[in-house]
């Protein structure tokens, strides 16, 4: 796992990371971007640009605790630079609050560091010139992966955390944890480099260091005054001779104090270690901070004649500045803090404390790890850029907004599979422009939004066109030229939105009518739906349906005046053919009984 991860939770489309990543080692997929492994020189640049704090480094705290409390004897080897990170906090104390975490000796790295500058010195004849400084694992990281046709300029000399962690197993026993805790989070991966692997158990940034005196309840500046026990183990000596596993040997004698190692951390410290001048006019010793310098030192460095070492460091400033440091102070401050201790003869820390290294102790390997990338035709950039309207030169704007120097450096990324053609800012803009000015454009529904004075600012032709207006004709009119204002300012008024199923809008004209409120423009926008043809259809109908009504009305009444008449009629019909058969049947019956 590396380094460097991304909370895609936190990561909100704003290619702040690509645009300061010096390498450009992260992917953006799915609008999110990630840092590839097998490209990053953990740099931490993008841990520090990142405004929604998406890049989480690699938490150490875990692993230190376990360690801890495991039962080994675990030791904290610490950077010099703990006194521009801790403010306020002197040696004592700073080494009484690691003690109150459990950790069974401290020390400074600022030890080995001398004997790095030194060895680095004495090796510079053996390497091409001028021969590169490799304490800083950033450099070490850059030329490995993007120039490893300067390995042979890299001094074979480890970092001084290195150093530190090998002299101290050796001199405490192999069974021995060192912790290691400084301003760099590239420390972690250097940790776990094959060429280094075991000198280091695990590395802490400061801000990390000062999460656990937090979480543990320790106040670093407080915790000489309270310390019950001694605040260091030294391993020199008796001490050193009797460790664990009596792997230690009558070699094991006391060394030299840290003394100028402590100005390791800031910039020209390893010369200054070294005792020579990085003079960067005319001498033939150079410190190069900053990745920007430390890069373009090494585009140009056939043009470097006359150079014997250079010190690189990627932070500006030097490790004081790295990613890692729990402190606001500014650089300047920091680097007096840093000067001001190197000079203290007693700092709280066993002077001497561990015996000189030997030279297999000082001694590291490089590797080339270059990743060969794809690279893209001129017809296959040329396709990437058309695909956001980049059909001519004059049509890249090489604006920056993706994150990229240029539109032709998007396009190889694109090819790559580390950006995404959307990241073009300006094509999306103006994409979604278009696409929204062409559904407004043509729309048949009439659309026209109105300030707070109630003034027209802005018509679509369908607008016109129900209005019987022009557009420069109303723009900037009140819109009781056209409508009633009451719905508008009731929508002000209120900010919800009112839907109107019947308007009549003047003349013969009636619509259906949206209007909502826009609060990033502070408008009003009516939509309004002509619905003139439907209601005349409607009204039509509705009065062909009385007139039937009415017609229906009529014929039954008719109809039942007939029927009452034709009932009238049957009833006289009907009385007189009864009352004619009754008398024949009278005349009848009369007629038998005559006889």
């Amino acid at each position: 796992m590396g380094v460097i991860k991304t909370i895609t939770a936190n990561c909100k489309d704003c290619y702040k990371c690509v645009r300061h990543c010096p390498m450009k080692a992260i992917r953006v997929a799915g609008g999110h971007a990630e840092v590839i492994d097998e490209l990053c020189v953990v740099c931490g640049t993008c841990v520090r640009m990142c405004p929604q704090g998406a890049k989480q480094v690699m938490d150490s705290k875990g692993a230190v605790r376990e360690l801890l409390a495991s039962g080994a004897r675990v030791v904290l080897s610490v950077a010099p630079s703990f006194v521009a990170s801790f403010a306020g906090v002197s040696p004592g104390a700073f080494a009484a609050a690691a003690r109150g975490l459990g950790f069974a000796g401290i020390f400074e790295t600022a030890e080995a560091a001398q004997y790095v500058a030194r060895r680095s010195l004495a090796t510079v004849d053996d390497c091409a010139a001028p021969a590169i400084a490799t304490s800083c694992p950033v450099v070490v990281n850059l030329v490995e992966r993007y120039y490893p046709h300067l390995l042979e300029h890299l001094i074979p000399v480890a970092s001084p955390m290195v150093a530190h962690g090998r002299m101290l197993k050796s001199c405490m026993g192999s069974d021995v944890k060192v912790v290691f805790a400084g301003p760099c989070i590239a420390k972690k991966d250097e940790a776990g480099r094959e060429e280094t692997f075991g000198a280091i158990d695990a590395a802490l940034t400061f801000q990390e260091l000062q999460d656990l005196f937090e979480q543990a309840g320790i106040d670093p500046i407080a915790a000489a005054s309270t310390a019950t026990m001694p605040t260091i183990v030294a391993p020199g000596g008796a001490d050193c001779a009797e460790g664990p596993s009596g792997a230690h040997g009558p070699d094991c004698a006391r060394g030299q104090t840290p003394g100028r190692g402590r100005l390791f951390p800031i910039e020209g410290g390893m010369m200054a270690t070294a005792g020579v001048s990085s003079d960067m006019i005319g001498g033939p010793d150079l410190c190069v901070t900053g990745m920007e310098n430390v890069i373009a030192f090494f585009d140009s460095i056939q043009h470097q004649s006359g150079v014997r070492m250079v010190e690189m460091m990627a932070c500006a400033g030097g490790c004081i500045e790295g990613p890692g440091i729990a402190s606001e102070i500014d650089s300047w401050t920091r680097k007096r803090m840093v000067t001001a201790y190197a000079l203290q003869t007693a700092a709280g820390f066993p002077a001497g404390s561990l015996p000189p290294p030997s030279p297999a102790m000082l001694q590291v390997a490089f590797a080339r790890r270059e990743v060969d990338l794809p690279e893209p035709t001129e017809e296959d950039i040329r396709a990437i850029l058309a695909r956001t309207d980049k059909v001519n030169p004059s049509d890249e704007l090489n604006c920056g907004a993706c994150g990229y120097n240029s539109c032709r450096d998007k396009a190889i990324a694109v090819f790559r599979g580390l950006a995404e053609v959307e990241m073009c800012i300006p094509y999306m803009r103006e994409r979604a422009e278009s696409m929204s000015n062409l559904i407004i454009g043509t729309t048949p529904n009439g659309v026209v939004a109105v300030d707070r004075e109630l003034a027209i600012v802005s018509v679509n032709p369908a607008f016109e066109q129900v209005f019987c207006v022009r557009a420069d004709d109303c723009l900037g009119k009140h819109i009781s030229v056209v409508m009633d204002p009451a719905p508008f300012e009731q929508v002000f008024g209120t900010r919800e939105t009112l839907r109107m199923e019947e308007s009549h809008l003047g003349g013969s004209l009636m619509a259906a009518q949206s209007l909502f409120y826009v609060s990033v423009r502070d408008v009003v926008v009516a939509i309004i739906d002509d619905i003139t043809a439907e209601y005349n259809r409607g009204q039509a109908v509705q009065k062909a349906r009385e007139e039937t009504l009415e017609k229906a009305g009529r014929v039954i009444d008719r109809q039942m005046r007939v029927a009452q008449e034709i009932a009238g009629l049957l009833g006289e019909t009907t009385a007189e053919t009864k009352l004619l058969l009754t008398q024949l049947i009278r005349q009848t019956q009369d007629k038998e009984l005559s006889k």
